[in-house]
């Protein structure tokens, strides 16, 4: 008598269940990795504590006054930088675009390490832009201070970083070397 009547099935997975244990797998993996990278180097930070980029003026900002960061603002506005939310657009489509190129030397087969130099140079040159023309708004609204206002910001200022400071920002340059 033959097997085939039977229903037993010999070896073969079917494609839906091979594909959910990969996917399963993939998700293991996700997890993992990310337990393992946050065992290693401990939670990401947040974004105010992170130096060297954009929010490295934020202490500065903060310790303004609302209405004068609201005059701050306008006198970025009058001075070029990006007026109104289409302006703003215009800058991410800009700031899109040089992401888009880069990706495209990334793909690119043979690699052109200067063709992703050059996007990399323009990004750091229009960034480095931006942020001299705030510090040049900032230091130029600063001048126009009288000298009690002055002292009232730098009073702002010295509170706010010592409100980070007990925050006790992590110390990632000497985790674990103690």
């Amino acid at each position: 008598m033959s097997d085939q009547g039977s229903g037993a099935r010999t070896g073969k997975v079917g494609r839906g269940v091979r594909l959910a244990l990969l996917a399963s797998l993939a998700v293991n993996l996700v997890v993992v990795g990310a337990v393992a990278g946050f065992v290693w180097m401990g939670p990401p930070s947040p974004p105010h504590e992170r130096s060297g980029g954009p929010d490295a003026v934020m202490p500065y900002i903060r310790a303004l006054t609302q209405d004068q960061r609201h005059e701050l603002r306008d006198t970025w506005r009058g001075g070029g930088g990006p007026k109104d939310r289409r302006d703003m657009r215009g800058l991410r489509a800009q700031m899109m675009q040089e992401y888009q190129a880069a990706a495209a030397v990334l793909r690119a087969d043979p690699y052109d390490p200067a063709a992703l130099e050059a996007v990399l140079a323009a990004q750091a040159e229009r960034s480095a832009a931006v942020r001299a023309r705030g510090q040049s708004v900032l230091s130029e609204y600063v001048a126009g201070m009288t000298a009690e206002e002055r002292a009232a910001y730098a009073d702002r200022l010295e509170d706010s970083l010592e409100r980070f400071q007990r925050r006790g920002a992590p110390d990632r340059d000497h985790k674990g070397r103690d």
